[in-house]
């Protein structure tokens, strides 16, 4: 994994992207280690992991899956650190307006792509 050693999250959807255009698919493995080496479980990553799932190709199912279960797991785990348990359910709350931003992005991009059923998380009580 020398190469994407070098490589921060941040980058990852440009070098998929890249690696699905021009090398094949080839280093699609490693994009997912290196995901399953990161703390999902913060928005900022989440942000990452989304458009680098966007950027790979679902014909490579087992990445591609594999992206998208580390991508659910990261949301759960992110959802749990910010719930607030109400009469009527959880409520999250997010003091940072960039930070909650980024999550409804995340949201949106994830119901879009069909990592998240819109159905579950589009009634999700998120509040600053």
């Amino acid at each position: 994994m020398s190469e994407l050693s070098q490589i921060s999250l941040a980058e990852m959807p440009a070098y998929t992207e890249q690696d699905t255009k021009e090398r094949k698919k080839a280093h699609y493995g490693q994009i997912v280690e290196k995901f399953r080496e990161a703390d999902c479980a913060n928005v900022e990553n989440l942000v990452y992991l989304i458009d680098t799932i966007n950027q790979m190709s679902p014909e490579i199912y087992e990445h591609y899956r594999g992206l998208q279960d580390l991508f659910r797991a990261g949301l759960k785990a992110y959802l749990a650190g910010i719930a607030e348990m109400k009469e009527m359910g959880p409520v999250y709350r997010i003091a940072d307006p960039q930070e909650k931003e980024k999550l409804e992005y995340c949201l949106n991009k994830a119901c879009e792509n069909g990592t998240l059923l819109r159905e579950k998380y589009s009634s999700l009580n998120i509040q600053e």
